[in-house]
């Protein structure tokens, strides 16, 4: 039995494809301009979407991951980790393809609504595909590339803080130690075929 551990490199390659080209183009971007462009969502991967006003954070850390999006197994990813976070005016949001159940009563998908005021996490993990911010600050980023076999651990980035302006993240998974919510609004809208949307308010 092999180790379940190891990477084996034909299914590494397969497994991330161009996603994980994406994820050293989206270190790229953040170095080079402290800015970061995608369009949402990413054709052919999926993804929910994460925005707000701003977001600040401590005990940052991103590194290449590989993991499951809506329409791939596994597909190259950017892994956050953050120590806690602040989120002003958070607002998630996932559009979810219902014309095969829903088409004959006019609704082509519904996008699922999740708001919040000034918002604060502790220990918050996630796993992104695309980052896009009006800017992005660090104090203290370090960038390491590492000796290792594992593509994985070949560069990490960290900074003790970081803040995002008008972010919007392409997200796959998002998990937190514990989170709070002032306001939070749940809503479900209703795209219909005709270009009227019914349940926002």
């Amino acid at each position: 039995m092999g180790n379940l551990f190891a990477v084996n490199p034909k299914r590494f390659a397969i497994a991330g494809g161009t996603g994980f080209l994406a994820v050293i183009a989206l270190v790229a971007m953040l170095l080079l301009s402290g800015t970061a462009f995608a369009a949402f969502p990413l054709s052919g991967v999926g993804g929910f979407t994460i925005s707000a006003d701003k977001i600040t954070g401590t005990g940052f850390k991103l590194y290449p991951a590989i993991g499951e999006t809506e329409q791939r197994g596994a597909w190259g990813q950017a892994a956050i980790d953050l120590a806690s976070a602040n989120i002003t005016n958070l607002v998630l949001a996932k559009n979810i393809n219902t014309e095969s159940a829903l088409g004959a009563y006019g609704i082509k998908s519904i996008d699922v609504v999740v708001t919040g005021g000034n918002v604060s996490g502790q220990n918050l993990r996630l796993r992104v595909t695309g980052i896009q911010t009006d800017s992005t600050s660090f104090a203290g980023l370090e960038v390491q590339e590492h000796k290792t076999d594992n593509p994985l651990n070949v560069i990490d980035m960290s900074a003790p803080n970081l803040t995002l302006d008008k972010p919007s993240l392409n997200t796959h998974y998002l998990s937190a130690g514990s989170i709070t919510i002032p306001n939070m609004k749940v809503k479900l809208i209703a795209n219909m075929k005709d270009g009227s949307r019914i349940g926002d308010f």
